[in-house]
């Protein structure tokens, strides 16, 4: 065998060598971008994941799992939105009908006495300020979503401004029956909060506690410094409870909830808003409840929130 056969074989089998390297790397590129591919079709199996391209393959089965929940996420987002806005809407239609009906009976040729003209105004008003409830509510959300509410923290002592927040409660001729106790345990506790819009989260959650339970339930508030230095408001009563399912969507703006008996009328978006607007002071809100036993709302922030 001659010395130039002899350097060919070398070549040869690193040129072989070269090509079984390249067609095993073609093949596995393109089993990664049918990967990719498959993952934007939703097509997508997982690969297993072995060899050099373990963290490759593993990255690839990862992403399609997050897709795929984002989608379920989407999907299910979608669906309650439609059915919240159809709840809207039917919410809507609901007071205008006797709006335009009392409204024709006032307006046409039969007379009507002044006691049956005031009974239909205040049917009118009732309804006119629903209305107005429902609108305000749905212009909140949006402004709490886009950042465009004004907000104006300024210093406050907790005990005194909840207090007065609840004597105005049990001031309402709507819930003049009810059993409704403030306490607290803690004195001259200063925060940083907007008044008026910090306001609107503690009625929302108070009177959410008011309508959705029976009229003998006991609704109690109370202020307290925790174990941690931070503000805590609770709101606590002894009604219908809430199943975990309950809990767990309770604060979705989408989710109407199933104990709507004591007042149907309702947006669904109080309790949401509540949440938003206890975000915004730097808080959060944690509920715990049980079916039959009550249940607890517990706002709580940092003192030095801002």
């Amino acid at each position: 065998m001659s010395i130039l056969q002899m350097g060919r074989r070398p070549l040869f089998i690193i040129f072989v060598i070269m090509a079984i390297c390249g067609l095993w790397l073609i093949r596995h590129l393109s089993k990664i971008k049918k990967g990719i591919d498959n993952i934007s079709q939703r097509t997508y199996t997982q690969l297993s994941e072995k060899g050099i391209f373990s963290e490759i393959y593993g990255a690839l089965n990862k992403m399609d799992k997050e897709i795929r929940n984002s989608d379920k996420i989407q999907k299910e987002t979608e669906r309650v939105r439609s059915e919240w806005i159809t709840n809207i809407t039917h919410d809507l239609k609901t007071p205008l009908s006797p709006i335009k009906g009392y409204a024709e009976l006032l307006t046409s040729n039969a007379e009507i006495d002044k006691a049956t003209m005031q009974e239909y105004g205040g049917i009118i008003l009732k309804n006119v300020n629903h209305t107005e409830k429902l609108i305000n509510d749905l212009k909140l959300t949006y402004q709490l979503d886009s950042g465009s509410m004004p907000f104006n923290p300024q210093s406050v002592k907790l005990v005194r401004y909840m207090k007065e927040l609840v004597i105005d409660i049990v001031n309402d001729p709507t819930f003049k029956d009810r059993n409704i106790v403030f306490e607290s345990n803690a004195q001259d506790i200063e925060i940083c909060i907007d008044a008026d819009l910090f306001r609107r989260a503690m009625n929302n959650l108070i009177i959410n506690a008011l309508t959705h339970n029976p009229p003998e339930t006991k609704v109690t508030i109370s202020v307290d410094i925790n174990s941690e230095k931070e503000a805590c408001i609770y709101i606590s009563d002894n009604g219908s409870g809430m199943s975990e399912e309950e809990q767990s969507e309770l604060f979705n703006r989408y989710y109407r909830g199933t104990n709507t008996k004591e007042k149907p009328e309702g947006s669904g978006l109080g309790l949401a808003i509540a949440k938003q607007i206890i975000t915004l002071h730097n808080g959060d809100i944690i509920v715990k409840s049980k079916l039959d036993e009550g249940t607890q709302f517990a706002v709580v922030f940092p003192l030095e929130s801002k």
